[in-house]
């Protein structure tokens, strides 16, 4: 199981997300961001509805806390 919190994402906020897979994360965290914080969709997300902008500083973290599981 992978993890992320909205605070490894930049933001002032404790709420924690759970997924199998580093999309299923990233997905969630982007969906919170929209629906809590009123980040703008074209703010997080590329022409193909991948969740990147925002996100990027957040991938490397979630990634190690993904490989110190392996």
């Amino acid at each position: 199981m992978i993890k992320l919190s909205c605070k490894e994402s930049g933001l002032d906020c404790d709420y924690i997300v759970e997924g199998r897979t580093e999309y299923e994360v990233l997905e969630r965290i982007s969906e919170h961001a929209i629906n809590i914080h009123h980040m703008r969709e074209e703010d997080i997300y590329d022409e193909e509805h991948v969740p990147v902008a925002f996100l990027c500083q957040a991938i490397g973290k979630m990634t190690s806390i993904h490989n110190q599981q392996n």
